[in-house]
């Protein structure tokens, strides 16, 4: 086995022997996450509210200072 070869080797981590988990981590882990179906709808009712969709646009404003690293 090459220099090269043993520093890869070296650097793979194996996650059950090198990190602290317990089994209930693992677990956790292989379990697929929950999908739920989203509404879109209900989301723009939400912004709605909120009043998001009322904010007023920021004049910018320009400064007539030079600016150097």
């Amino acid at each position: 086995m090459t220099s090269l070869e043993k520093s890869k080797k070296n650097k793979d981590i194996n996650l059950e022997a090198d990190l602290l988990l317990s089994q209930k981590d693992f677990a956790a882990m292989r379990k697929k996450p929950f999908k739920k179906e989203q509404n879109l709808e209900d989301y723009f009712d939400f912004l709605e509210d909120i009043g998001a969709f009322e904010s007023k646009k920021v004049k910018a404003k320009f400064y007539d200072a030079e600016f150097e690293l």
